[in-house]
Parts: structure tokens; C-alpha cells; sequence
């Protein structure tokens, strides 16, 4: 079955450009020489493009969308929504194409001036085709996310606590990488944005002052980060603003292990989310895996992590007498 629809979905993605061949073979000798391809707010076309040429354009791009969207709907891919939405963009750039093509086409057929030719309706339909990349999208099966293997993990054992005693700990951890790439883009913006505004005010600026800010704010808030655990489980929040990043409460955790974070394994530097977890990794080295009861990891960066990781473990011993990390 899986197969099946997996078979049905890659159809579906060569499907408009099918159409386009077939049509141009039907259609070619009722065509003008040149298809118009640019219609004005008045309706007519105001510009015309040859037909060989604008049906070999349409066809290879529809081409290369499906063949793109097959090969990848056959490899295995990490995610379960990476494959569908793979397939999805691809049928809906190959329909998009396809609307494109009929849209020149129906109009101009057994006419002799494409400058004459209206786009009227068709223009709906170019704007509804994308809908149709949701045909491969539930027709492939979902993708798995299977969970990062952590290497080098250290065996820890559960800190025992009294029904009555509290315990916490908590770091102040600051990234190198983020920070320098904060005063990089700040110092970038101070050379764009300075001279206009020096010479006729933020209005000078412009619009892009804002999101460019914006841009550098979040960069920032991942230069430093205070890193807690204690009863409520695991938060990581943000120095800058005091903005939560993570938190992970204690019955939520499945298991933890103190490893050694490779940062390929974990999708790069930095604030990492990909399918099945989350990261935080600053460099190669010593750090805590979290693997929760719904199966999604979240890693970070620690420098001694023995201590945070026992006490995780020993504040889900209760729901989960063996709790402990692999060796």
C-alpha cells in the first residue's frame, strides 16, 4: 500500500507536464507563431513570446519539478513532513506551469494576433493551481524521524533524593559564535544605516531599519543563555529580555544522557530545530541529551553535564525506577 501511493503521488507530479505535451501536440497547428505571455490592466496581451520556445520553457520546468519531486519521494528522508512537503511544492509548481501554459493557449487558439488574445477567467485559474501540490502531499506516505545516537555517553547514576529535600543547579553559558556574529551584523548595520541617517534623519533610513534591528535582536538573544534545573525540570532562558527558549518538565522526560554533542549530528551551529528535536550546540564537546515520553531529543551544550543530567535522572526515578544513561 505504501508503495501503491507513493507510485500514484509521483503520477500525480508528471501529470501537468504530460498534459502540456499532449496539448501541444494537439494544438501546435491552431497556434499562432508567438503565444502572448504578459497581459496589461487594460485585458489585451502586450507581450508575445515564440510558441516552440515558451512551450519548451513550460515543459522543462514542469519536467525538472516532477523529476526533482519523483527522486525524492523514492530516497529515504529524515522527517515525517519533509517528503510530503517536498512532493507538495513540486506538483504545485508543475500545475503552476501548466496554468501558465493553458492560460496563453485556450485563448489564442485559431487566432493569428496574440496581442489580441484576453486572459479573462484563466487568471483564477493560475492563482488556484498551486492547490494541487496537496494531491502528493496525502498521497505519500509519512517520512520517520529516527532519533540521534549520542556518542560517547557517560554512565550516570541517579541522584537519590529524600521525599522532603529540593534540589538546583543552574549555569550561565555564553556562545562565542553568536556573540561575534552580533557585533558583525551590528557593525555591518552601522556602515549601511549611519550615513543616511546622518544626513536626513531614521526617515532617511527607511523601512528596512526595522526588520534589520529586528535581525540583530535575534541573534542576540542567543549570546548568552542561564541554563536551570531544579522540581519544575529543565529551563533554558535567554539573558537578553529574560526570553525562555526551552523548558522540559520532569514527567515529560523519557530519558537524559551526558555525551559528547557532534554538531553535524544535530543539523550545525547554534539554535538547531529539524524533525524529531531541537539543539542548542556551540561547538564540538561535552553536553545533555534529553530524550522526552513523545520521542523528540533536545541537546545542548554543557560543560560538566554529570551534575544536571543527575539530578534529571533523579527526579524521574520516581516515575521510572530504572532510569539511567547508556554506557
Amino acid at each position: 500500500m505504501t508503495f501503491a501511493r507513493r507510485l500514484l503521488a509521483i503520477l500525480t507530479l508528471w501529470a501537468p507536464g504530460v498534459v502540456i505535451l499532449v496539448t501541444w501536440i494537439a494544438w501546435r497547428d491552431r497556434l499562432p507563431a508567438e503565444l502572448p505571455t504578459h497581459w496589461g490592466s487594460s485585458g489585451p496581451a502586450d507581450a508575445a513570446t515564440s510558441a516552440p520556445v515558451f512551450f519548451g520553457w513550460l515543459l522543462g520546468v514542469a519536467g525538472a519539478a516532477a523529476l526533482l519531486g519523483s527522486v525524492l519521494a523514492l530516497v529515504p528522508l529524515s522527517g515525517k513532513w519533509v517528503r510530503r512537503a517536498i512532493g507538495a511544492a513540486a506538483g504545485a509548481t508543475a500545475a503552476f506551469v501548466l496554468s501558465i501554459w493553458l492560460g496563453s493557449t485556450v485563448p489564442s487558439l485559431d487566432v493569428t494576433d496574440p496581442f489580441t488574445g484576453d486572459l479573462g477567467a484563466w487568471v483564477l485559474v493560475t492563482f488556484l493551481a498551486p492547490c494541487y501540490g496537496l494531491i502528493p502531499l496525502f498521497l505519500l506516505p509519512p517520512g520517520t524521524s529516527p532519533p540521534v545516537e549520542p556518542k560517547e555517553t557517560a554512565k550516570v547514576e541517579p541522584l537519590v533524593l529524600a521525599d522532603s529535600q529540593a534540589v538546583a543547579w543552574s549555569r550561565t553559558v555564553s556562545s562565542g559564535l553568536f556573540i561575534g556574529t552580533t557585533i558583525l551584523v551590528a557593525a555591518l548595520g552601522v556602515l549601511l544605516f549611519a550615513p543616511p541617517i546622518l544626513r536626513g534623519g531614521f526617515a532617511a533610513a527607511g523601512w528596512t531599519l526595522i526588520p534589520y534591528c529586528a535581525a540583530v535582536l535575534l541573534v542576540a538573544v542567543f549570546c548568552a543563555y542561564r541554563v536551570s534545573v531544579d522540581w519544575r525540570g529543565l529551563r533554558v532562558t535567554s539573558l537578553l529580555f529574560s526570553i525562555p527558549l526551552k523548558r522540559i518538565a520532569p514527567d515529560q522526560i523519557a530519558q537524559v544522557e551526558a555525551a559528547v554533542l557532534e554538531p553535524t549530528q544535530w543539523g550545525g551551529w547554534g539554535y538547531r530545530i529539524m524533525p524529531g528535536g531541537s539543539a542548542i550546540i556551540l561547538r564540538k564537546g561535552p553536553g545533555m541529551v534529553i530524550t522526552q515520553r513523545n520521542e523528540k531529543q533536545f541537546a545542548i551544550s554543557l560543560d560538566r553535564p554529570e551534575e544536571p543530567t543527575s539530578i534529571l535522572l533523579g527526579l524521574i526515578a520516581p516515575a521510572k525506577p530504572n532510569a539511567g544513561a547508556r554506557s
